[in-house]
């Protein structure tokens, strides 16, 4: 009879509020200018931050070295930034902007009763996700999650990225089970439903407000796009391993 065994789930905005977490951190940086004698009124300075962010991308390391430079150019600034005061700035921006990544990441009120919920069922867990294996690895140990998760699989560990399926394919290979034994919970239809799906794992996609949950009920997309379940809280997750598990079994009655 095919019931769920695995649980699987992204990690950035799913575990953790990794979308509120990243902004905080940026204000923190250039807070941290401010105070060391730019000159710049802080909304300004956090709205020219977030143009660079999206301008470059979030895994950009020189968001503050680009601000500096921008900082400089600016026509209301008298006195500019000299060169060998910049990487003052910047190292102080940087410090500020680890030192709140550190202090502060946490995950969801929800997760750590979750994941210990699972494994007292006896169900195995999965991470699954995009990234540098030395930085999500270290969000993992500072969430304090590692000892509840049965298998990480990070996408450049193996070399194989999102939306690849092939990345899902090799975690069930991992753990012996079949795309319909499995759940995978994840806050983006192009990364996390669409290759769940294709490997015929049931997906949820859980709205936690951040930077890439855009996906609405009643969207209009093609249904082999749209998730199987949402939710907004991962205790909602239990009674779907419930409802799955019982269809399942009438399935196999009905044979």
């Amino acid at each position: 009879m095919s019931q769920i065994k695995l649980v699987g789930f992204d990690l950035d905005d799913c575990l953790f509020d990794s979308t509120g977490l990243s902004e905080r951190a940026r204000i923190k940086g250039i807070n941290a200018m401010i105070e060391l004698g730019l000159k710049i009124e802080k909304e300004k300075a956090i709205k020219m931050i977030m143009e660079i962010v999206k301008e470059y991308g979030s895994n950009s390391s020189k968001h503050y070295n680009y601000f500096i430079r921008r900082y400089n150019r600016l026509e209301s600034v008298e006195e500019k930034i000299p060169y060998s005061l910049q990487f003052k700035y910047i190292s102080a921006a940087v410090m500020a902007y680890h030192g709140e990544k550190i202090n502060s990441i946490k995950v969801y009120d929800d997760v750590i009763p979750c994941l210990k919920e699972l494994k007292k069922k006896g169900l195995k867990t999965a991470i699954i996700s995009d990234g540098l294996p030395i930085k999500q690895y270290e969000k993992i140990l500072r969430l304090n999650i590692d000892e509840l998760i049965d298998l990480t699989v990070i996408s450049d560990e193996i070399g194989i990225r999102k939306p690849n399926p092939k990345l899902f394919e090799h975690c069930l290979k991992r753990f012996g089970v079949k795309g319909i034994e499995t759940i995978y919970i994840g806050d983006r239809i192009d990364k996390d439903i669409i290759p769940a799906k294709l490997n015929n794992i049931y997906s949820i996609y859980v709205h936690r407000g951040g930077k890439y949950d855009t996906y609405k009920t009643g969207d209009k997309i093609p249904d082999e796009l749209k998730p199987d379940f949402e939710i907004k809280n991962l205790k909602e997750l239990f009674d779907i391993i419930d409802e799955i598990n019982e269809k399942n079994k009438l399935l196999e009655i009905t044979k």
